[in-house]
């Protein structure tokens, strides 16, 4: 029984020691951050789905490369041309492959990213994109300035590359480093390899249902200001209930849980519900947009945000009404300046003519009655923040 309890004891210590040792081990990978610009979730990864038009940019980490309390003075690494091509056909390979190999934009070292290795430190960054395989080094010009890890499997970025599939790409993707550490390699201030290294690898899988979302535009547009001021019933001017989104893919998918609203409030309008027609998504609030503040819609997933606002009388948009507003529906009526209704219609009853004028006119003045304190002297030419008549 206690030969029993020995061998037990020792294959557990001997796991344990196995464990320290591999979480120990300098590590090279290739992660996905983010597709289209949009950050991955939980990111980066190492697998991701994509479609055809996709852009991932993906990351090359090291870690653990003090096993022996070594500094990293220089480092270099290489994607293995070859990966490109182990799906089922085609390729996944940068964007815009040797278009511009001597500035590639869609291969890089971000110095001022805090996760860079060598973030801080006097050194002579490099990418070489004319290869076939992209590679990346970076050597410290003092060789005992480099830094320590803490072997605590910290990810600290060597560099970016964005890929992307041609168009007849099919099948799961497995895009590698050279796994050679005398060509891609760890140096010390004693020009000595680090090693051993491990590598991981990337798997990119061609998906036709996995575009990413992202919000490309909206109606109204991004910045767009009503300036409309509706007195009769039945006009048709008054603040905005629907808000159409456009999406770079369908937008079927895309919940009310996904999207946000804020107008500086704590009741905003609450979006009643969504209804898509390919890549445009509907919006309907329970209420319109708040007068005087600007109302932002905001795609979760994506982070990418509209804003639109409700400033009556406001026609040049610059968040006041005044007389350069005036002057600026006056060029509109005489057929100058074209401009959308929801900007000079300002009495609401959907034709632009001398009754947008007039009740801009009154508008203005309310505005500035309003703005004025009580007993202090009339000045007409005081401009002010419209506020809802």
């Amino acid at each position: 029984m206690r030969k029993l309890d020995w061998r037990i004891q020792t294959g557990l210590l001997w796991g344990l020691m196995t464990t320290i040792a591999v979480g120990q081990t300098p590590t090279y990978s290739i992660e996905a951050a983010a597709v289209n610009g949009i950050p991955i979730p939980g990111g980066p990864t190492n697998h991701v789905s994509i479609s055809q038009g996709d852009v991932v940019t993906a990351k090359i980490f090291i870690r653990n490369w003090s096993p022996g309390g070594e500094k990293l003075r220089a480092y270099q690494i290489n994607i293995d041309d070859a990966s490109y091509a182990t799906g089922e056909q085609g390729v996944v390979q940068p964007v815009d492959f040797q278009m511009n190999p001597d500035k590639d934009p869609n291969a890089f070292i971000d110095e001022s990213d805090p996760q860079w290795v060598h973030h801080g430190l006097p050194t002579i960054p490099l990418v070489d994109s004319a290869s076939l395989g992209y590679r990346w080094l970076s050597v410290l010009l003092d060789p005992n300035g480099g830094p320590v890890c803490a072997q605590d499997g910290k990810k600290f970025s060597c560099g970016t590359v964005k890929l992307t599939p041609s168009p007849n790409a099919k099948g799961t993707f497995t895009i590698a480093l050279v796994e050679d550490p005398y060509t891609t390699g760890l140096i010390t201030p004693d020009n000595e390899q680090v090693i051993p290294i491990e590598y991981e690898r990337l798997s990119v899988e061609l998906q036709p249902t996995a575009r990413w979302r992202r919000m490309l535009s909206s109606d109204p547009p991004d910045g767009a200001v009503d300036a409309r001021s509706a007195l009769r019933s039945g006009a048709t001017g008054g603040p905005w209930t629907t808000v159409r989104l456009v999406f770079n893919a369908d937008a079927g998918s895309v919940k009310v849980d996904d999207l946000t609203v804020q107008d500086g409030s704590p009741t905003p309008p609450r979006i009643q519900k969504v209804s898509s027609d390919g890549s445009t998504l509907t919006v309907l609030f329970d209420h319109p947009i708040k007068s005087g503040a600007w109302t932002t819609i905001t795609h979760k997933n994506s982070s990418i945000s509209t804003r639109i606002g409700l400033f009556p009388g406001d026609v040049d948009g610059d968040g006041k009404a005044d007389t350069r507003d005036m002057l600026t529906l006056l060029d509109a009526v005489n057929g100058g300046h074209k401009l959308p209704d929801y900007r000079v219609d300002i009495d609401g009853n959907g034709t632009l003519g001398p009754g947008d004028v007039l009740r801009l006119l009154d508008v203005i003045t309310e505005a500035r009655a309003r703005a004025k304190p009580s007993g202090a002297a009339r000045n007409d030419n005081e401009p002010s923040r419209p506020k809802s008549p």
